[in-house]
């Protein structure tokens, strides 16, 4: 039956869609009220595209009216059309308007598909925040390589909960005897995912009130200094055990100097003026936050030349800018980048028994120094001790006090060199 031209009511089958007059555009099932086929524009290969569509009216007569996409004829069996056309209207029949339950369920997938995982949201807190803002953004690098992203990279950002973080990422680090890494993870986390709501890439931070107390622990301040007999003793057991004589001399300089691990392992030589006798510490190694100019003088003693020269000597064939170069290098040859600070505490872990002293940390020899530069034998000022490690000095003195004090921070390390020189690993400590 014609309605009018363009339109005509019969079966939708195959072989009534396979030939199709020019002049109609619409073809309504004879059988399925609602159900109809919309013919289009033929294409190049004389075929026109034909989209099947359920028409219905949601709410009553004046409800909505709705077209409901079922898919393209070709594309899909035409059984199976009518079968879910049926089911359809039987939903619609119950009050269920079927479009509109499909646009959300579009849009839900639209969301799962287009949520992006956790990697992404790392890479740009990487890119965009801690190589701006940070100093040394190796630190936080390896730590989201070792611990975060093999566990929850992959994972979709809205479905990241704060047990996933816990139980998958902090939960490991304390296990392994790790709380204070495990605090620092957890700190550094929480940076990234308040940056992650920042760009609109989560509604909200899933860790914000978890609290360090219960993933790592309260946190002491180390207070570790080895006694000077332990201090002898470390250096005379070290080069017995296999350590390698880069790690020997850079933590000899800690304990000589005073210096942080990172700014002695990363010294170069274009830093020292052997005629002025001084190592200049520039601004990129010193504690400080980043853009700060701030740079470190320390005065040479000859103890200090002694191990330059030897160290020079040793490793002169790989023509290296690097006072302490890595010959161990992975992705790079020897001698094209310095030994790795953390080197020096795995080599103490490594070595700890055999050494024979309670555990320390390379950190802890700085210490040592401040603390045994106050000793009876030397007695060095405070001031001078601070100005050794680099402090600022507090209050007025930061202000008012702008002396260097080289020339006795120059006798101190001298007095501090020959003790450790002359003594035996016999010798007690006199404090």
């Amino acid at each position: 039956m014609v309605l009018h031209l363009s339109t005509v009511k019969l079966l939708i089958s195959d072989t009534s869609l396979s030939k199709v007059p020019q002049q109609i555009k619409r073809i309504n099932d004879s059988k399925l009220s609602g159900f109809h086929a919309r013919i289009g524009k033929v294409s190049e290969d004389n075929k026109s595209k034909i989209a099947l569509y359920l028409n219905y009216r949601i709410g009553g007569s004046g409800g909505k009216q709705r077209n409901y996409l079922l898919g393209y004829h070709g594309e899909r069996d035409l059984q199976e059309v009518r079968k879910e056309v049926e089911s359809l209207k039987g939903r619609i029949a119950t009050g269920e308007d079927v479009y509109e339950t499909k646009r959300v369920a579009q849009r839900e997938q639209f969301i799962e598909d287009a949520s992006p995982t956790l990697s992404k949201l790392a890479n740009e807190f990487l890119t965009r925040y801690v190589d701006v803002n940070r100093k040394d953004p190796k630190e936080v690098r390896r730590m989201f390589e070792k611990d975060v992203l093999p566990t929850i990279g992959e994972m979709k950002l809205k479905d990241i909960t704060r047990r996933d973080v816990i139980e998958k990422v902090l939960d490991p680090i304390t296990d392994r005897s790790s709380g204070t890494q495990a605090n620092k993870t957890l700190s550094i986390l929480k940076q990234m995912f308040d940056f992650g709501v920042d760009r609109d890439l989560l509604q909200g931070n899933p860790i914000s009130t978890v609290k360090k107390k219960n993933i790592g622990g309260f946190e002491k301040p180390r207070t570790r200094a080895l006694t000077f007999g332990e201090l002898v003793q470390v250096f005379e057991r070290l080069p017995k055990l296999g350590v390698s004589p880069q790690v020997i001399y850079a933590l000899k300089f800690i304990a000589l100097t005073g210096c942080r691990p990172i700014e002695v392992t990363g010294a170069r030589w274009s830093e020292f003026d052997f005629e002025a006798m001084l190592w200049t510490i520039p601004c990129e190694r010193v504690k400080q936050k980043k853009g700060g100019d701030r740079i470190h003088k320390v005065p040479m003693t000859q103890n200090m030349v002694v191990m330059l020269d030897e160290l020079r000597s040793a490793f002169c064939y790989l023509n290296s800018e690097f006072v302490f170069p890595s010959t161990t290098c992975v992705k790079r040859g020897p001698g094209e980048q310095p030994i790795d600070r953390h080197s020096l505490s795995r080599a103490i872990d490594r070595k700890l028994k055999q050494i024979g002293v309670p555990k320390f940390v390379p950190h802890d020899l700085r210490r040592t120094l401040a603390t045994r530069l106050g000793d009876s034998d030397i007695g060095a000022d405070p001031i001078v001790v601070e100005k050794i490690l680099n402090h600022q000095l507090q209050g007025v003195q930061k202000v008012y006090n702008l002396q260097e004090y080289m020339d006795k921070r120059l006798i101190v390390l001298e007095q501090w060199a020959i003790k450790m020189q002359t003594s035996k690993s016999t010798e007690l400590d006199k404090t």
